[in-house]
C-alpha cells in the first residue's frame, strides 16, 4: 500500500484554466504506470511537469533521472547509443526516466526504449534484462511531423502518445503570471539579501501583457534581473519597462497602412543599429522601396520597360540607371544594408 499521492497543485502554479488542465492530466496519469509524453514549447516547464508526475505517482520514492537524447546524464561511461540507453534505464530502476527531446534519440536508443516499455510481467530487452522503469518523453509541439519524416519511430510515438500532457505556452496562462512573479521575487530577494520586495499592480499588468516568446524560462530570468536592478522596495511599471524587451504589438498585415509598415520596419532597424554609426539612411531606404516596386512593375509588363516607365512616371534613362545601380553584383552588403533587409 502506497501512501496518499502528492497533489500536483502543491508544486505547480495552476490558477489559469490551461494549467488546471495540466494538473488534472497529471493526476489522471499518475494513477497508472505506463509511459507518458509531455509536449510543449521550449521554456514551458516540461521537465517540471515530469517531476511532478513522478512525485504524484507510486514511484515517487524511487529515482527521477533526466537524460538528454543521447542518454548522457553527465555520467559518461557507455560508449554507444544502446549501452547508454541501458545505463540510463538501470539508473532509474524503480523510478522514472525522463528522456528530453525524444525526437532526437538515435534509432538504436529508440529501439531500446520500445523494448523497455513493452507491457507484460517481464519487460526488458532480448537479453532478458528487466527494467522496472516508467519512461517519460518530452518533445516540441509538432511531434507528428517527426514521425512522418521517420525521425521518430511510429511504434515509440504510439506508446508514448497514448498518455499525453500538453503544457501551454506562458502567453496562454496569463492568470498564472502574477503568482509566478511574486514567488520568484521572494526567492531572489531572499537569495541576495534584499528583504521584502513588492510588485505594483501596473508592473504586473505590464508583465501579463507581454507575449513571452521564451515562456516561463524567460519570465524567471527577467524577474531575477528586476530584483537586482530595482532600487526601491517596490517594483514599478517603469522598472519593468527598463528591462522588458520591446515587442511591437501584433496587428494583422491587412490592417496596416503602407506608412505604418514602413514605420515599423524602420523602428526595428534603428533599434538594431543602436550603438553603430548610421549614414546615408535616406538613400538606402529609397533603394529598398524602389527595388521591389521596379521588380513588380516589370513582372506586370513582361519586362517591357516602355510600359514600365509609363506606369512609374519615370523616363526610360532614369529607370535604366536605377535598375543597373540596384542590380546583381553590388558586392558585399554593409551592416546597415543587412539589417535593413532583416
Amino acid at each position: 500500500m502506497y501512501p496518499r499521492r502528492s497533489d500536483p497543485r502543491a508544486y505547480l502554479v495552476a490558477e489559469s484554466p490551461a494549467m488546471r488542465a495540466v494538473a488534472t492530466a497529471i493526476e489522471l496519469h499518475a494513477e497508472c504506470d505506463g509511459p507518458v509524453l509531455i509536449c510543449g514549447e521550449r521554456g514551458t516547464g516540461r521537465e517540471l511537469v515530469a517531476r511532478v508526475l513522478h512525485l504524484a505517482s507510486r514511484r515517487r520514492q524511487g529515482r527521477f533521472v533526466a537524460v538528454r537524447p543521447n542518454f548522457d546524464a553527465g555520467d559518461p561511461g557507455a560508449d554507444d547509443d544502446e549501452q547508454r540507453a541501458k545505463r540510463a534505464l538501470r539508473a532509474a530502476q524503480g523510478g522514472t526516466l525522463l528522456v528530453k527531446d525524444v525526437c532526437d534519440v538515435p534509432a538504436v536508443g529508440q529501439r531500446t526504449l520500445r523494448r523497455a516499455m513493452r507491457e507484460g510481467p517481464r519487460r526488458g530487452d532480448t537479453s532478458g534484462e528487466i527494467y522496472d522503469v516508467r519512461v517519460v518523453g518530452s518533445a516540441g509541439i509538432e511531434l507528428e511531423r517527426a514521425v512522418t519524416a521517420r525521425i521518430l519511430s511510429r511504434e515509440l510515438y504510439d506508446s508514448l502518445a497514448l498518455r499525453r500532457i500538453d503544457v501551454p505556452p506562458l502567453r496562454q496562462r496569463g492568470g498564472d503570471i502574477p503568482t509566478l512573479v511574486e514567488r520568484w521575487v521572494r526567492h531572489y530577494a531572499d537569495e541576495v539579501g534584499r528583504g521584502k520586495l513588492t510588485v505594483s499592480t501596473r508592473a504586473h499588468e505590464r508583465l501579463v501583457k507581454y507575449p513571452w516568446p521564451g515562456n516561463v524560462a524567460e519570465l524567471k530570468d527577467l524577474v531575477r534581473r528586476l530584483v537586482v536592478a530595482t532600487e526601491g522596495s517596490k517594483i514599478e511599471a517603469g522598472d519593468v519597462d527598463a528591462v522588458l524587451p520591446r515587442v511591437a504589438e501584433r496587428v494583422p498585415l491587412e490592417e496596416l497602412s503602407f506608412e505604418d509598415m514602413v514605420k515599423a520596419k524602420l523602428a526595428g532597424f534603428l533599434d538594431r543599429m543602436d550603438g553603430y554609426e548610421v549614414h546615408d539612411l535616406h538613400e538606402k531606404v529609397i533603394e529598398r522601396v524602389e527595388r521591389p516596386l521596379f521588380e513588380l512593375v516589370l513582372a506586370r509588363t513582361g519586362g517591357n520597360q516602355v510600359k514600365a516607365v509609363a506606369i512609374l512616371g519615370l523616363n526610360r534613362n532614369t529607370l535604366r540607371k536605377k535598375l543597373e545601380s540596384q542590380g546583381v553584383g553590388r558586392g558585399k552588403k554593409g551592416r546597415q544594408d543587412r539589417v535593413l533587409d532583416d
